[in-house]
């Protein structure tokens, strides 16, 4: 199923109190995606905890998610390798049950630009599956200028980026000369000031927890629809919180992603853990799971579940 322009959420990996994969959990999730018109799914995102599973325990969700989907949604599947060959690897066995890899190639070692191209190239030739760019610096630590992104993204099968950086210079610059690429912002309320750009649309924290109004965001944004995007994106903007850090208000939050985001130079150097935060929201929005995570993320705080609640419960545009 090849890709199209859209939002793909990314699941939310449910936990049993030991840590183990909740997979009525986790079957329960995708049923509540699948209620939605989402264009597809993303497993094994960084929301999903993804460098914190077992290379089995990451390939049984991942048959497992396709076998439920039934091709009813396209798939993406995140792959955290340290080498070409173990991100082949894990390639190869996800190929039959997948649409598309979003690679995350890290790094142990730095290596030169030209080092990482080379291995970046023999993983999209040598793959039998389209791949999407994972560009996360905050967590990778490496900032790749927009030139070398272009460079990336000219090789053969590496069909988009998923740019994390949330910083809007490189994003444009990549839009303008890389109109036919995939561009997924990793933040759909970046959403406004790229899609008349050519942005293909976003995947991100957010649509986890309100699919269906990320969705419908997306839509009014491409039609240009002033009055819903108004109001679908104040919804958005204030759940911000919980995907990002509790204890600032949106609105701080908001500003701060402005004037972030807009910055000639990338200044985001950092990005803290929210997962615990997302999984508490979906229980409250009615899925039964837990907001347990993989050690050592940092669990719920104390006080975070009704501020959560309250952030909720103030949406005032869900349908």
């Amino acid at each position: 199923m090849l890709l199209k322009r859209g939002i793909y959420p990314v699941i939310h990996t449910p936990l049993l109190d030991d840590e183990s994969i909740d997979f009525d959990g986790l079957n329960t999730c995708i049923e509540h995606y699948l209620e939605t018109q989402i264009a597809g799914l993303t497993i094994l995102g960084s929301g999903g905890e993804l460098p914190y599973f077992s290379d089995n325990e990451q390939y049984l969700m991942v048959r497992m998610v396709s076998e439920k989907l039934q091709n009813k949604k396209t798939l993406i599947a995140g792959i955290n390798a340290y080498s070409s060959h173990h991100a082949l690897q894990k390639i190869k066995a996800y190929t039959p049950y997948i649409d598309s890899v979003l690679l995350l190639l890290n790094e142990y070692y730095q290596s030169t630009f030209e080092d990482y191209y080379h291995a970046i190239s023999t993983i999209a030739h040598s793959a039998s599956v389209p791949i999407l760019l994972y560009y996360f610096p905050q967590v990778t630590g490496r900032y790749f200028s927009s030139d070398q992104l272009i460079k990336l993204l000219s090789i053969n099968n590496i069909i988009g980026i998923k740019d994390s950086s949330m910083h809007l210079p490189t994003a444009k610059k990549i839009l303008k000369n890389m109109p036919q690429t995939l561009y997924f912002s990793g933040l759909s309320l970046l959403l406004e000031k790229l899609v008349n750009k050519g942005a293909a649309g976003a995947i991100c924290p957010i649509a986890s927890i309100l699919p269906a109004q990320v969705n419908a965001y997306f839509n009014a944004v491409s039609s240009a629809d002033t009055y819903n995007i108004e109001q679908y994106s104040q919804s958005l903007k204030s759940i911000l919180p919980i995907v990002n850090t509790l204890h600032i208000p949106a609105t701080i939050q908001i500003l701060a992603l402005n004037v972030l985001s807009n910055s000639p130079i990338p200044l985001l150097k950092n990005v803290a853990s929210s997962h615990a935060n997302t999984k508490e929201a979906l229980q409250i929005l009615g899925l039964p799971i837990k907001s347990t995570v993989r050690k050592p993320l940092p669990g719920l705080a104390n006080g975070a579940s009704e501020k959560i609640a309250r952030i909720l419960k103030q949406l005032t545009y869900l349908d």
